[in-house]
């Protein structure tokens, strides 16, 4: 089987699908500066914020340059910035409530949702190739959260956080579907726009018992400051106009499947940097995910296209 990942190749999708790989090094990390942050911040949310607020600051002009522009695309615009922020908040304070590993996967039921978007929505066909990598990611997350005993067979949320992580999933497939309306449409207004809508969200999120606290008690050090520009402008910018770029020009149930690479990464790093457990069964569900990405753009033997329409004959 072979793969053709060469954008010089003549597949219009070859760069795109690199941005969403090359982002998924960044949201599978995406957890460590913001629970650093979190932690250095005592729970205020001036800590953890901050990494919103900072590049909220630096892209803020673009808005206001640009806003007869922005206001000309009208609302898939918009809504695509306003869910993509929605999937980013609800994303980031499941992180801090839950666990990393069952947060990550219960977002990461997003594959469903996008594929069930895009055809209602968007009219895309749900392909036989499809429905092959939705059966690989869900069986590998069945297998993670799956267990031994009674009490690890609830598949279902069990906290706010880890709802917070399956409602970020169903956030950021319609993101992905109004993101595809305007492809064309420059990068750095849908950028600046999700950071208004994201550093609002995950402000308002204050008012569910638990969350972000508004004093301001942290000390302001050389550590905090770093910790804080590098989630900003090492994470948070680049990852956004990343999968900008690609959810722009690629289908979006396609961009979810992608974005399962994620889920190794941040169950791998959860193992190392917290006491989550990475066992055997952990493994094998990653393979799976993993599989699950690598279907999506790999020749099998005997398709001689990349995507065939499910259909009764077929």
């Amino acid at each position: 089987m072979t793969a053709n990942l060469n954008p010089a190749s003549g597949d219009s999708t070859a760069w795109p699908t690199v941005a969403i790989l090359a982002s998924t090094l960044l949201w599978g990390t995406w957890w460590i500066p913001l629970r650093t942050l979190d932690a250095l911040g005592f729970g205020s949310i001036w800590a953890s914020g901050g990494g919103l607020l900072f590049p909220l600051l630096v892209m803020l002009p673009i808005v206001i340059l640009h806003r007869q522009r922005i206001i000309a695309a009208g609302w898939p615009l918009i809504l695509g910035a306003f869910f993509f922020a929605c999937a980013i908040a609800l994303y980031a304070e499941g992180v801090l409530r839950g666990q990393v590993a069952r947060v990550i996967l219960l977002f990461y039921l997003t594959p469903v949702w996008s594929t069930l978007l895009a055809h209602f929505m968007l009219g895309k066909p749900i392909t036989k190739r499809r429905i092959l990598t939705l059966l690989f990611g869900l069986a590998g997350m069945l297998v993670i959260l799956g267990g031994g005993d009674a009490s690890d067979t609830n598949l279902l949320p069990r906290n706010i956080g880890e709802w917070l992580g399956l409602i970020s999933g169903v956030a950021w497939g319609l993101a992905m579907v109004y993101t595809q309306r305007t492809p064309t449409h420059p990068l750095a207004d849908k950028v600046a726009l999700q950071f208004i809508f994201a550093l609002l969200i995950f402000a308002g999120l204050t008012v569910i018992p638990g969350g972000r606290e508004w004093s301001i008690h942290f000390d302001i050090t050389l550590t905090t400051i770093g910790w804080l520009l590098g989630f900003a402008f090492i994470w948070n910018l680049p990852v956004v106009w990343l999968t900008f770029y690609g959810g722009s020009r690629i289908e979006p149930g396609r961009v979810a499947i992608l974005l399962m690479m994620e889920v190794a990464i941040g169950i791998i790093t959860a193992s190392i940097f917290t006491d989550e457990l990475f066992g055997q069964r952990e493994f094998i569900g990653a393979v799976l995910i993993i599989s699950a990405g690598l279907v999506e753009f790999v020749k099998l033997p005997g398709s001689g296209k990349t995507a065939e329409r499910l259909n009764p004959d077929g």
